[in-house]
């Protein structure tokens, strides 16, 4: 995804010149294609409507909205587009108009093409808050909010999820503001931040060179932090449900057959054993069971493998088939049968090397008698 907005920033800034004051060249230019890149299909009305009217009462006319977004028949979410140059003040009184209208849809979006705007109910449910808790200058902005964007996507787009995000993005925004205001006029937490890393003497001047770097330390910190607990809410949400009150666990043929495979793809010099659970058969290093470096999760349509490495790492190794982010620290790799193993084996060696090369240094470190196993 990350290649695909590098992308569409580079056309945004060859094209945004040749569209402005045109709207319609502007929705079709720039505007568009990001939500074809987020994966919806602005040609099929049951994903995406176009100038888009709900019913405000006789008593009251008011223009479509430029599109509405739909999930099962229901707008989503709202985006109502200006010409490229266009300043976007002012503008969010209609779209709050049909947020106000339309309960469930949870999200408006205002937008020239180069400035977004992002839009919820944090304060007040079903009224549209007056600030917008993400914006995106597409010209100006290092980099794209792709955490955000990536809770956008089509295949990922949960109301519940967008909200929890919003809700934290909002939090963390106050945070990083506090934060800036306390860390200006005290220098002593700036020490205390850096005491362990900075070798020269902690001079004033040394102290005060040290103050926007802490700062900004703090606000990547609150981010990443913001988007783990989206995306361990996003795993509660798709994590493969267990069998509640099953009298006991069973290991089913096809898991057998999948553990061979995995066996002789591995070969002899990385012993490997498992253990099955309710959801899903566990395969671990031969010598520690907590150290499981895949799940299988079998007996369903369309069989998966988890694996406790970052997607870029699995992307390159999983044989074109698809790879979804399920829980943080882990990938998902989906498959058509069992069968598609046999595709997965420098996989399935990488992610073994992973565990085993953390578990070398878990042996490595002095011990202090406790600590999670790897």
């Amino acid at each position: 995804m990350r290649e695909a907005l590098a992308s569409h920033v580079n056309r945004v800034r060859e094209l945004a010149e040749h569209v402005k004051g045109n709207e319609q060249a502007t929705k079709q230019s720039l505007i568009g294609p990001l939500f074809t890149l987020l994966g919806y299909d602005l040609t099929d009305p049951r994903q995406c409507l176009p100038e888009y009217r709900v019913d405000f009462g006789k008593d009251r006319s008011v223009k479509p909205i430029d599109w509405a977004f739909l999930q099962n028949g229901r707008p989503i979410f709202f985006v109502e587009a200006k010409e490229a140059g266009r300043k976007l003040a002012g503008f969010d009184e209609q779209l709050a108009d049909y947020f106000a209208k339309a309960p469930e849809a949870k999200l408006g979006i205002l937008t020239n093409g180069i400035q977004w705007r992002f839009f919820t109910d944090i304060v007040n449910e079903n009224v549209m808050d007056k600030e917008p808790f993400v914006q995106w200058d597409v010209l100006a902005d290092d980099q794209p909010p792709i955490d955000f964007l990536t809770v956008l996507q089509k295949s990922e787009y949960n109301a519940g999820l967008l909200r929890a995000f919003a809700q934290r993005t909002r939090q963390q925004n106050l945070l990083v503001q506090e934060l800036a205001r306390l860390l200006e006029p005290a220098p002593e937490f700036t020490k205390l931040a850096i005491a362990r890393i900075e070798t020269r003497n902690l001079t004033a001047a040394v102290v005060e060179s040290w103050k926007p770097i802490v700062a900004n330390a703090i606000s990547e910190w609150a981010k990443q932090r913001a988007l783990a607990s989206v995306l361990e809410a996003q795993a509660r949400i798709s994590a493969p449900p267990e069998e509640p009150q099953a009298p006991k666990v069973e290991t089913t043929q096809e898991e057998l057959n999948a553990f061979a495979k995995a066996q002789r793809l591995l070969g002899p010099e990385r012993p490997i054993a498992y253990e099955d659970t309710v959801s899903y058969l566990k395969i671990h290093l031969q010598e520690r069971r907590t150290a499981v470096f895949c799940r299988l999760l079998a007996g369903r349509k369309k069989p998966c493998i988890w694996v406790p490495l970052a997607s870029e790492r699995v992307v390159p190794l999983a044989a074109s088939l698809p790879v979804t982010i399920p829980q943080l620290g882990w990938s998902c790799v989906t498959m058509e049968s069992i069968d598609d193993l046999d595709k997965l084996g420098e996989l399935l060696r990488t992610s073994h090397e992973h565990v085993r090369s953390a578990l070398r240094g878990k042996a490595a470190e002095p011990s202090d008698g406790g600590g999670p196993a790897v």
